[in-house]
């Protein structure tokens, strides 16, 4: 009945990388290594890049080789040989077609909710404003001793309260502009400082792939995800009668529990397991709290130091909140939006998302004004503590494409970690959703911030994306790097002239590049303007 209802939906996850792992032989030797990747698929390589991969027939980790789109293990034991002069490659992986398929196959069997509110314009019929009250639910394995992290540090991570606090709570309350307000309860219920878990009858090997040092590992992607649901259904099962009864887990009558937040003893797994944080549904199981059916969660994991961190939290709960993944699968070198948004590369503390995305899938801007004029213009930086003239949309030349301006600062919290401050400009094209879905030919991002040398095959220079006269970017047009261009490479005819930041506050020109900037400041006096006379540029409505 639930998949009937609520048609289909989306796998999320967290795009990580360089993550320190310890892998363990089966002599018992240690290798260091990394892991990079998402929950769909991820590995393990040196610190050269090397990938590492577990021979599933001997046990061990050795290095890879690529054998037409696959890849399959060698006789390099990790951390003893050389692979640069065994004559491999780094950064091995599988291909990103594969990659996508991984993705698409998952996504298939998730049923969606609310789908039509991820059209701009709507009322919010999600749960993104008022309270949530979120549920985190601790989970270790058969013969695991408690988490060991103290609890008030988890606490703070999810629920401090302070203007200056680097939490899921203060992220999202400033980030929607004070309209959406995350509570976190805690099951069960912890004793003291000590977290207390529910601990499963598996032990963490059952959870992990099959291999030949690892029998009762899972083989197919089924019993996967049979192995997950059911490992989560027992733990609600475990804790659902110490949750209140009063406490209002379906803020928005939708009949389903807003959300929970697992979180699991231990670190990420060691090659593409369902071990690496991730945003799902349990729509395998039918279980129940207090009359509501439990539908979306984040599953995380304590132990990874790397990424059990507020940014990872609040890039999977902007997912339970219906935003996309804004990364790319082919190429490395190609990232469309880089450290400018939490749903690309999670910064820490984490960094918060585009105008266009607070308005389309976090529904706190209620819309983008439009410039159709020449003048002088002014905008408040997007981290603000109001949402009072943050943004501005202009047209392309093709109907469902558009711009978005926007003043970041990285002087104002969540942006202190971004690469600088100035006016951002990016693309939208309105339509796809997300970004994860490009495949290397056909290039469909929603989303592309435009950079110094940036094209649809060259990545250029993402960190220096924000314009302002102290770095010398000050216009943006087809003469300029970067230059407009729509998502298939057409350039385009936008100007934009006379960019400056003015304290809180950054200013730039809308079509009028004949027009001294000494003479177009003193016209506009610092204020929003339109100007009288025909400028080169008339977008309409």
């Amino acid at each position: 009945m639930l998949l009937t209802i609520f048609g289909w939906s989306m796998l999320h996850a967290a795009y990580l990388k360089d993550i320190p792992r310890v892998i363990t032989q089966p002599n018992g030797t240690t290798v260091n290594c990394f892991a990079t990747g998402d929950e769909f698929y991820n590995y393990l390589h040196d610190s050269n890049g090397f990938t590492i991969i577990q021979n599933v027939a001997t046990g061990y980790y050795v290095y890879a080789q690529k054998v037409g789109d696959s890849i399959m293990p060698t006789d390099l034991i990790a951390g003893v040989s050389d692979p640069e002069a065994a004559g491999l490659s780094p950064r091995l992986t599988i291909s990103p077609d594969q990659w996508l398929a991984k993705r698409q196959a998952r996504e298939a069997y998730v049923p969606k909710r609310n789908a039509d509110t991820h059209q701009e314009g709507k009322t919010n019929a999600l749960i993104n404003h008022g309270t949530i009250n979120n549920l985190v639910i601790f989970i270790r394995f058969f013969e695991e001793d408690n988490i060991s992290t103290s609890f008030p540090l988890v606490y703070q991570m999810f629920n401090n309260i302070t203007s200056d606090s680097n939490s899921l709570y203060n992220y999202f309350k400033k980030v929607s502009y004070d309209q959406l307000f995350i509570n976190s309860t805690f099951y069960p219920t912890p004793s003291g400082n000590t977290i207390l878990s529910y601990q499963d009858i598996y032990s963490r090997n059952y959870y992990m792939p099959y291999s030949a040092t690892n029998q009762m590992g899972y083989r197919t992607e089924y019993q996967r995800t049979q192995r997950e649901h059911t490992l989560l259904a027992n733990a609600v099962n475990y804790v659902s009668s110490s949750i209140p009864i009063d406490l209002n887990i379906d803020h928005n009558d939708d009949t389903l529990v807003d959300n929970i937040c697992f979180v699991v003893k231990g670190d990420v797994g060691d090659w593409s397991d369902l071990l690496w944080p991730h945003r799902w549904t349990l729509y395998s199981q039918d279980v129940i709290i207090h009359g509501k059916h439990v539908w979306d969660y984040n599953f995380q994991l304590e132990g990874a130091s790397g990424y059990f961190k507020t940014s990872v939290l609040c890039h999977e709960m902007f997912h339970t909140l219906s935003a996309p993944d804004l990364y790319h699968y082919y190429g490395e070198n190609l990232k469309p939006v880089g450290p400018w948004d939490l749903m690309e590369t999670t910064l820490d503390p984490p960094q918060i998302m585009g105008a266009y995305m607070k308005m389309k899938y976090g529904h706190w801007i209620s819309y983008i004004p439009e410039i159709t004029q020449s003048g002088v213009y002014t905008l408040n930086a997007l981290g603000s503590d109001n949402n009072n003239q943050v943004a501005y949309k202009i047209t392309s030349i093709e109907p469902n494409q558009f711009y978005i301006l926007e003043y970041r600062n990285n002087t104002k919290y969540f942006d202190t970690e971004i690469p600088g401050s100035g006016l951002l400009i990016y693309r939208i094209n309105s339509s796809y959703e997300g970004n994860a879905n490009y495949n290397g030919i056909n290039i469909f991002d929603e989303v592309y911030v435009f950079r110094p040398s940036g094209t649809i095959t060259n990545n250029g220079i993402i960190n220096d994306a924000y314009f302002d006269a102290a770095v010398n970017r000050t216009e943006f047009n087809s003469s300029t790097n970067p230059f407009p261009f729509l998502t298939d490479g057409t350039p385009d005819d936008l100007m934009i002239s006379n960019i400056n930041i003015v304290g809180e506050t950054i200013q730039f020109s809308f079509g009028m590049p004949c027009l001294p900037p000494r003479d177009l400041m003193s016209a506009a006096e610092g204020t929003n303007i339109n100007l009288s006379w025909t400028a080169p540029i008339s977008r309409n409505v």
